[in-house]
């Protein structure tokens, strides 16, 4: 469902826009406490986006919201058929490639796995209705509209049968030019693999960019959350080419899970591998370090970053240092006594569970988490310092009243203590 809703927005908030160079701000409001706002600048087929979560009243909230969230940039760089996320943060960035047949062997090495499956269908469908209204925005002739995409996948699918409808109703604008859009879909930013069906565009009616109206959503037949788009500013100007390059100084990394890692930023990753190399595999205090390898299998709808954390505090526990690597180059370099690898053979969770994350919870829909049971069948292989030979396995299967992220949490913690047992 989260990578469903993410394709939605995508194909909603990122549309190519213009003017020749332009700059938009829009705030979508989620509730009463949230609220996202999104500044966008266009040059011909390059796009800048700046986003921020914006959350009312609660400073300790807001605190650790950005530190969950941290605001990014992202630039669309359709003329070299690639996407660029930066933290400005830790002044790094990641590449996203529209187009994987062309990335150099040496770079696809450093990436983490990204097994894949194609699995069923995903149809999708957008259609326009026209109320006849019109009125003048910033200079630009305004039409309401009613949009809505659909997007219906089969019961073979890796997720099962599902229908999901996002409906958009409001004050729409043609920003783009023929000659100023990209011909190249954006790439979504998920490097991590996983399970994903086979798309089938049914109808792909264009409404144009909104400037001002609601979001509904809708699964199986069912509200899910609201949203409301905001415009507060657009303007037409000269844009210098260096906001659609990426900043002097900054750092590549391997993966989008190294970018967004809250606790530590490229540096701090090169330092704990040099000190790895340095103390060996029993780690600064003499305890056996194991590195916690990204996970495999049906990964769509985990948060790998939690669990990997929850695997690293469980072997913390038992006097074991956990690392959770950031890329393959990582786990190649650094000197690990052990490598813990985890599958997830399934993660199966109901349509009245939580849609997920935090999506669910500034929509207001959070306690849906409790109406649904999911389920996951997970393996963890623990692999010698050779990262081939196998030590041992365990294997769990477990059901909660919760998201499929909870079932595999539940799993872990079942087959985990079998493999402590062996690297004790």
């Amino acid at each position: 469902m989260r990578r469903t809703i993410s394709f939605f927005l995508t194909l909603l908030l990122a549309a190519p826009a213009v003017l020749a160079d332009y700059k938009i701000t829009q705030r979508t409001v989620l509730g009463d406490e949230f609220a996202s706002e999104v500044t966008t600048y266009a040059k011909g087929v390059r796009e800048r986006r700046e986003s921020k979560l914006i959350v009312s009243g609660d400073a300790q909230m807001a605190a650790m919201m950005e530190q969950m969230m941290p605001p990014m940039i992202e630039i669309s760089q359709c003329d070299l058929k690639q996407d660029v996320q930066i933290n400005p943060k830790t002044k790094s960035y990641f590449v996203n490639y529209r187009d994987w047949s062309s990335v150099p062997p040496e770079k696809l090495a450093r990436r983490p796995k990204q097994k894949m499956v194609i699995k069923g269908t995903a149809t999708v469908s957008s259609t326009v209705s026209d109320s006849g209204r019109r009125q003048q925005m910033f200079g630009l002739t305004a039409r309401w509209l009613k949009h809505v995409n659909e997007i219906e996948t089969s019961a073979d699918s890796c997720d099962g049968a599902n229908r999901v409808r996002m409906e958009s109703e409001g004050w729409f604008v043609n920003l783009t030019l023929e000659s100023e859009t990209c011909p190249i879909p954006r790439a979504e930013f998920d490097d991590l693999g996983g399970c994903r069906p086979r798309m089938i565009v049914k109808s792909a009616q264009d409404p144009g960019f909104l400037l001002d109206g609601t979001i509904k959503i809708f699964q199986n037949g069912k509200e899910q959350g609201s949203q409301r788009v905001e415009i507060i500013e657009l303007s037409k100007q000269t844009l210098d080419q260096s906001l659609f390059e990426v900043p002097a100084g900054f750092t590549e990394v391997d993966s989008y899970a190294e970018l967004t890692r809250p606790s530590r930023g490229p540096a701090d990753t090169t330092a704990i591998t040099t000190v790895a190399n340095e103390t060996g595999a029993r780690g600064s205090h003499g305890m056996k370090t194991v590195a916690i390898d990204f996970f495999s299998g049906s990964t769509s709808k985990i948060d790998q970053n939690e669990l990997r954390s929850l695997i690293s505090s469980r072997l913390s526990a038992a006097g074991i240092s956990g690392y959770a690597v950031t890329s393959q180059a990582d786990l190649i370099s650094g000197n690990f006594a052990n490598v813990v690898a985890v599958d997830i053979e399934k993660a199966k969770e109901s349509t009245g569970a939580k849609i997920g994350g935090l999506f669910g919870k500034v929509t207001g829909t959070g306690g849906a988490s409790k109406a649904g049971d999911s389920e996951a069948t997970i393996s963890i292989t623990l692999y010698a310092q050779d990262r081939k030979t196998v030590v041992a396995t365990a294997t769990a299967t477990e059901k909660v009243k919760g998201s499929s992220n909870d079932a595999v949490k539940a799993a872990i913690e079942k087959a985990l203590p079998a493999i402590i047992a062996k690297l004790k």
